[in-house]
């Protein structure tokens, strides 16, 4: 959940109309094919086998073997107890990054239209190894708004993108992502206890989309939707975030900025799942 903060002053962004051609006369297949088993490791969040890997990236094994045995001696991937491959911790950040630009440049636009719809602050954040960060914010105008930065960290147990991120991911992954985090207590209204925040899990897949009622920021309210690049697993999420003062009454105005989310939400997945992982189109 944002803070609430004064509004500053802020000039328009240059947006570039700059096209980068996908791929050119000096593409190399191989980087091409390397750099999609590093994105597909960094966004399984499970380890994948040999042949999982070269199935995803229509190589044969023979071939997808040098790639990876290339990846694993510069330190760019390792082997597990039962020798399948998952990303290396200190050079995952190359593949996020790749995936982070693809997931802000297809919700920037979508992100834009909320905020003009609702006049309130829309954050976008994805999954990465151990953790949920934020990546790309569209402020709210209002002189007191509800606000959030690029690079925070959030909780899984207690903000609404942390949440539905976490409600979507595997028992394993959802342990994993708690125990980095650990069950911090921020108020009264904060969810500590283990079973109790399954059970608000299970209730997030139920309706598709969480909330964070004052669990983390006294005086704020935020409602979230999974984004999803690959089907029935939430890489990444959408919020819009309001004071307390703003949060809408009635039930039936709660539901159409649900609504509104989750259009949006099903848009950029839409874009991801066309564009699919990067380096699918390498031929």
């Amino acid at each position: 959940m944002p803070k609430t903060k004064q509004a500053k002053l802020r000039g328009g962004a240059h947006k570039s109309t700059e096209k980068v051609p996908e791929e050119g006369r000096y593409f190399s297949r191989a980087v091409g094919k390397a750099i999609q088993m590093l994105e597909l490791l960094s966004r399984s969040g499970e380890p994948m086998s040999l042949v999982e890997l070269s199935k995803q990236t229509q190589l044969t094994k023979s071939s997808a073997f040098r790639l990876l045995q290339t990846l694993e001696t510069l330190h760019y991937i390792r082997r597990d107890a039962n020798g399948h491959y998952v990303p290396s911790h200190e050079n995952s950040a190359i593949v996020s990054t790749q995936y982070v630009n693809a997931l802000a440049a297809a919700a920037r636009e979508p992100m834009r239209r909320l905020n003009m719809e609702f006049g309130e602050t829309v954050s976008l954040a994805i999954l990465l190894h151990n953790h949920i960060e934020v990546v790309h914010v569209v402020e709210s105008s209002n002189l007191i708004r509800m606000t959030n930065i690029p690079g925070r960290i959030l909780p899984p147990h207690a903000s609404s993108m942390g949440k539905v991120i976490t409600a979507w991911q595997d028992a394993e992954t959802r342990k994993r992502l708690l125990q980095s985090y650990g069950l911090t207590r921020y108020n009264e209204n904060t969810i500590v206890d283990e079973q109790t925040i399954e059970a608000e899990f299970e209730q997030i897949r139920s309706r598709g989309y969480s909330t964070d009622a004052e669990e983390s920021t006294p005086g704020g309210f935020c409602f979230g939707v999974a984004i999803f690049s690959t089907p029935g697993k939430a890489e990444a999420a959408i919020s819009l975030s309001m004071p307390k003062s703003r949060m809408p009454a009635d039930e039936a105005r709660q539901q159409r900025i649900v609504q509104a989310l989750k259009d949006v939400a099903a848009e950029v997945s839409q874009k991801l799942m066309q564009s699919g992982p990067l380096g699918s189109k390498v031929a």
